[in-house]
């Protein structure tokens, strides 16, 4: 059992990597697919249409997701319930004069504040339900989110531009009396317009709810709200170019080499790989996100979407490989080094057989996603995939039963109301 707390000394989850060049642009996509789950496409947007940057395709019903815009000057090839695939084209004179005429909004000097703001921001392309949250003291999450992840640092101290104009926005978005901003203990950072603290920078330190913690010496206390390093700078990048949303800053990394780049929404994860030269051999894992949260993707037409932090090649043969049919062996591991102190065996044991109620008992909900207990496991079972199933599950089941309540309430009040009659 010493080997599962040593893996806690290892470099790798240290989230300090010294690393401050600047953002590297990513390649011109040739084709994006963007995501259109639960958005209304805007009228003439269909298959065979004509595109151009910033043309806004799609709003969401939610006020706090943006709108969803095309990145790129292209042919909408096809139309699905999921996705939405444009094409690259050459673009003639008339659609670079469509571009060309995309209104710009002066975010600096615009005096709306609150909701006002928020309504702004969101037919702009940002989400904002983190950005605007209720809460007294809001904490900047400024470490890297993941381990091999590691564009954090030159957001921090190569990018500040960018981020002074972001927090000057969220200073007048959120309604939080005190903003803090947590760092690793040892980087030199001076910022005169937000409160800097500093936090030891070790995985899982970066996960929000363990952020809070080390902030504030409290577990989940009242009134203490957490954003993303990530979105603070994508509010600065609306607010120094005026225009809507269509980058996103992501690290692509392999075993030999690791960049940070700014690249278009919706582009594909193979166009990337083969930009950054980072090959994909037989036996490789492609991963969207980190490489303990993120997601293991089966195809490289799989794009990226908001909120990605990264694209990773986990070569074959660096890691043990998972295996889905693996029993749980009762070593334990899994439940001595997970933070919430949960079980996480048991839960995953729940999961595998459909057994979802009883991951509720187990308070799976209260569950971080770290993935430190898959990354433990001796059996090496998919542990927190088996989790994340059983939320989702549990998601599922709650919204049949919210809808099921809904039909039923209609139907009830007539017979009341016939019942009070004959009285």
């Amino acid at each position: 059992m010493k080997e599962v707390f040593q893996m806690l000394k290892d470099p790798r989850f240290h989230l300090v990597y010294g690393v401050t060049q600047r953002y590297s642009n990513g390649p011109e996509p040739r084709r994006v697919r963007l995501n259109r789950e639960g958005y209304k496409l805007v009228e003439g947007v269909t298959k065979k249409a004509l595109v151009y940057p910033r043309m806004r395709l799609a709003v969401h019903p939610s006020p706090l997701k943006g709108d969803a815009f095309s990145p790129i000057f292209g042919r909408i090839t096809d139309v699905t319930e999921r996705s939405l695939f444009v094409e690259a084209i050459e673009p003639d004179e008339a659609l670079r004069a469509l571009a060309d005429g995309v209104e710009k909004v002066d975010l600096i000097n615009d005096e709306r504040t609150g909701q006002e703001l928020a309504v702004l921001l969101k037919s702009l392309g940002l989400n904002t339900k983190s950005l605007g949250q209720q809460c007294e003291t809001l904490i900047i999450n400024g470490l890297n989110p993941d381990p091999g992840v590691t564009w954090a640092e030159p957001m921090l101290l190569t990018h500040q531009g960018t981020l002074r104009a972001g927090l000057a926005v969220l200073r007048r978005l959120s309604p939080a009396k005190r903003i803090l901003l947590a760092v690793p203990r040892e980087m030199h950072l001076h910022f005169d317009d937000v409160e800097v603290v500093r936090v030891t920078a070790r995985y899982p330190a970066s996960v929000d709810a363990l952020l809070v913690k080390s902030v504030t010496g409290k577990e989940k206390p009242e009134g203490v709200g957490v954003v993303g390093l990530h979105n603070v700078w994508s509010l600065g990048r609306v607010a120094r170019t005026g225009l809507p949303l269509i980058e996103s800053v992501i690290t692509l990394g392999s075993y030999t080499h690791s960049g940070n780049y700014i690249v278009k929404e919706g582009s594909m994860l193979g166009e990337l790989l083969e930009f950054a030269h980072i090959k994909l051999n037989s036996g490789d894992t492609l991963v969207r996100g980190g490489p303990l949260r993120g997601e293991s993707i089966d195809r490289l037409d799989r794009s990226i979407t908001k909120g990605a932090t990264g694209v990773f090649v986990v070569e074959a043969g660096t890691v043990p490989p998972m295996e889905g049919h693996s029993p749980c062996i009762n070593c334990g591991a899994c439940v001595l080094i997970c933070p919430a102190r949960l079980s996480p065996s048991m839960l995953s044991r729940n999961a595998e057989f459909a057994l979802h109620e009883r991951c509720r008992d187990e308070h799976v909900d209260c569950c971080l996603e770290c993935g430190l207990c898959g990354y433990v496991c001796i059996a090496r079972r998919p542990v927190l995939q088996y989790i994340r199933l059983a939320k989702h599950k549990l998601a599922q089941a709650d919204e049949a039963r919210r809808l099921k309540e809904r039909e039923l309430r209609p139907a009830a009040q007539p017979a009341a109301e016939a019942k009070e009659g004959e009285n």
